[in-house]
Formats: C-alpha cells, structure tokens, sequence
C-alpha cells in the first residue's frame, strides 16, 4: 500500500533512477529515446531531400517520385511533430508507469508491444514518400499520403500510443510508488492521447470510407488533430517543471500546481470530444468552434510559464553545467513560444502569417523536450554528459534560429507569401519583402544546424556502452 506521508523527491534524477535501475526498464528507456531521436533525423533527411529536389537540374540527376516535394514536406512533419512529441509522451508514461510501481510495472507486455508497433509504424509512414503510388494531402495537423501504407502507420502509431497509456493506467489506479509532475505528466499525455484517438475515430465513421481527398483528409483529422495541441503543451509543461528544478536544484513551481495544471490540461482535452456532438459534422460551424476552441489551449501554460520563468531569472546564474544549461534551455523556450503565441494573434490562415505562428509554439515545445532529453532522459540511462559547451551551442542556434525563422515567415506572409507552396511573395524588390524572406532561409538553417548537433550529441550518449 501507499504511504500518503511518502516524502514527495523533489530531485528527478535521484527521486527516478531506483526505479529505472533495473536492465528492462534500461532497455525500454533507452529504444524509446533512440525512436525520438530517430523521427527527428528522418525529418531532418526528408527536409534535406526536399531541398535538394527544388534545386535547378535535381530532376536529372535522380528519378523522384512522383510529387515528391509534398510528400517529403508530409514526412517531414508527420516524423517532426507528430511522433517525436508522441514518443516524448510514451517516455514520460513509461518513467511514471516504473516510478508508481516502484520498478515493476503491470503489464510488462504492453510496453514491448507498443514498441515493436511504433516501429512497424515508422517504416509504413515513410515509405510511401519513396514511391510512385498515392497522393499528397496537406491537410493540417496530420498532414498525409493517401495510401493504405501510410493509414496503416498512422493506425500503428495510435494502437502503440493507445497501449502505453493503458499501462501508465493501469499502474497509477494500484500502485506503490508516489505520483509525480513526471507521471502525472505522463498520465496527462495518455488521457490526451486516447481524447485525439476518439477523434480520429469517430470523423473515421462519419467518413465511413479511407479518405481519397484533401478535403477528406482536412476532415478526418481537424478535430483530433486540435486535440493532439493539448499533448504537446503538455510535454511542454513537463519540460519547463523539470528543466526549472534542474536550474534551481529544487522546485521552480509547487509540484501539486503542476499536477493540477496538467489535470486542467487533460478535461479540456476530453471537453474538445464533446465538441464533436455541437454542430453538424465537418461543417463550417464545426470548423470554426474547433478553432475558437483553440484559444483553451494558452491559459495553462502561460500561466505556468510566467510562474517558473520568473522564479529562474530571479536567482542568481548558476555555475554548475547542468544547472547552466537547464536555465538556458528553459528561458529559450519560454521566449519561442510566447514569441510564437503573440504571432498567433495575427494569422488569417491563408498567408505564411499561420506557419510563423506555429512554428514558434512548435520550437518552445520542441526547445522544452530537447531539454527534457538531455537533462532527464540521459542522466536515468546513466549517459549524462561530460562536456556542455556543445549541446548549450545546440539550444542556442535551434532556438534563436526558430525565432528569427519564425519572424521572417511573418514578415513574408505580410507581404503576401503564400503558405505550404513553395513559391516567394510577388515583388520581393521590396526591402521588407526580401528581409522577410531572407530571416526564412537564414533563421531555417540556423535552426537545423542546431537540430542536428543535439540529434548528434544526444544520439550518440544513447547509443553509448557505458555512462
């Protein structure tokens, strides 16, 4: 039985690894870090053929598939912001799911099956781009390749997701160990996740049959799609709390606010469900009470942010690395997404004023998770690292080069430029026009520079023998 005076650890390193010691939950720690960080380098090689196909003469020197511009772009986001966030979620359900059983989850099967699911699933969605059969759909949120391979991936990827959350379930209704920011992190991401899967589900009915358009596409994932936002501010959440008590070597925030702010988090989640039931299915009506709804999203986390942001910057600058780097990569995130927010305020959906928007919220959460990988996920596999200089350099060019990426896309979209094309805004004689466009392509290689040096440094400590 649980002791409810369980003295809660305010340190996630050593408060966790007891219960992450063993060689299974090593196992599946380190397969589940090594499946994030490879979604962000197959993005990163998708975004890097893109280029290169675009380039005058690409055509002759290699035979691309046909529409192979969209259906990379697909990839690219789909392995981006799709299942990069979703595996951060399964780590913080696997970590609480090891911690709230103190070392011994129930179920132990789900979590293998969940596995070898996800990765069944990350062939099937990326094939299709190497091949001349389905077209391109760039619909929003889950952007798709209207092939059977590619919506039998997506289905593995929600069965993996659905599987690690009936486990991180199962653990926390019977179990021995303490709930934590972490496992209620976790917890939160299934609840969320099991919300977008309804979602999908249930626009899958009303369809009735596989999607054969964009519009159909638009459809199927609008609604599950908004839900799967609440995810990624929940990893988000779980970021800022455990980078903010690294920078401070205690609490940045009261861990209970956090829990409670995550449950908030999950019921508006659950709630955009319900939503589903408001207005004929996919009507205008439909569309636009998703999007107002979308507005839930802000509360919690800026809220949460302002809370630990100002506790961090109000204490002295720390000497220890970990502390150091914890700090940077919290206030970096922090400044992307509230940047990216206040964008938001602005778009009209049909210029590069919507993609400015969300890629800045997008770079807080993706600043906020590298930290989490780093700072957390590393130290529990025992291959913490040495040297910091390199992985602070990381942070610093992603980041910024997000931001300066981020404002260039808006400058742009002023001007005109239109979104998910790959054409410039007419007159780019004019300054602010080609500034704009110049901050997409300079802040857009910054940022991938960065990218790749922490995929490089966080990948190669995972793959380490030893710590």
């Amino acid at each position: 039985m649980l002791n409810p005076a369980q003295e809660q650890r305010w340190d996630p390193i050593e408060g966790f690894r007891p219960a992450l010691a063993s060689a299974s939950a090593q196992r599946e720690l380190r397969r589940w870090t090594l499946i994030g960080l490879g979604a962000l380098a197959l993005a990163g090689v998708y975004a890097l053929l893109l280029a290169i196909s675009r380039i005058p003469g690409a055509d002759t020197l290699f035979p691309w598939p046909v529409a192979f511009y969209e259906k990379s772009l697909i990839i690219h986001v789909v392995f981006s912001f799709v299942v990069w966030y979703l595996a951060i979620g399964i780590i913080l359900m696997m970590i609480g799911a090891y911690r709230m059983s103190d070392g011994a989850p129930k179920l132990p099967g789900l979590g293998a099956s969940a596995l070898a699911a996800m990765v069944i699933a990350f062939i099937m969605l990326a094939v299709p781009a190497l091949m001349d059969r389905g077209q391109p759909s760039l619909n929003n949120y889950v952007p798709a390749i209207i092939d059977p391979i590619y919506y039998i991936g997506l289905l593995l990827v929600a069965f993996s997701i659905v599987l690690a959350t009936v486990r991180s379930l199962a653990n926390c209704i019977d179990r021995s160990g303490p709930l934590e920011p972490a496992g209620a992190a976790g917890l939160a991401s299934g609840i969320i996740s099991l919300a977008a899967v309804a979602a999908f589900a249930i626009a899958w009915n009303r369809l009735g049959v596989m999607p054969t358009t964009a519009a159909e596409n638009e459809d199927l994932f609008w609604a599950g799609g908004h839900i799967l936002q609440f995810f990624n501010t929940t990893v988000m959440i779980a970021g800022w709390a455990l980078l903010g008590g690294r920078a401070l070597g205690r609490p940045a925030i009261a861990p209970r606010t956090v829990m409670v702010a995550l449950g908030i988090n999950a019921l508006l989640a659950v709630g955009a469900v319900i939503l589903m039931f408001v207005e004929d299915p996919f009507s205008g009506e439909e569309r636009i009470l998703f999007t107002h709804y979308q507005y839930a999203l802000a509360p919690v986390p800026i809220f949460l942010g302002l809370i630990i942001g100002w506790t961090v910057l109000r204490t002295p600058n720390p000497d220890a690395d970990t502390a150091k780097t914890a700090r940077l990569a919290l206030l970096l995130s922090l400044v992307v997404f509230y940047a990216g927010g206040i964008l938001g305020i602005f778009v009209d959906g049909t210029d590069t004023r919507t993609p400015a928007h969300y890629h800045g919220v997008i770079g807080g959460v993706n600043v906020a998770a590298m930290g989490l990988v780093i700072l957390f996920v590393l130290p529990l596999l025992e291959r913490g690292l040495a040297r910091w200089r390199a992985i602070r350099a990381s942070f610093w060019l992603y980041g910024l080069g997000q931001l300066l990426h981020s404002l260039g896309l808006f400058i742009a979209g002023g001007y005109g430029a239109p979104r998910k094309v790959s054409d410039t805004a007419p007159g780019m004689d004019v300054i602010g026009n080609w500034i704009g466009h110049v901050g997409i392509g300079i802040g857009g290689v910054i940022a991938v520079i960065g990218g790749i040096m922490f995929i490089w440094i966080a990948g190669k400590r995972t793959l380490a023998r030893t710590g």
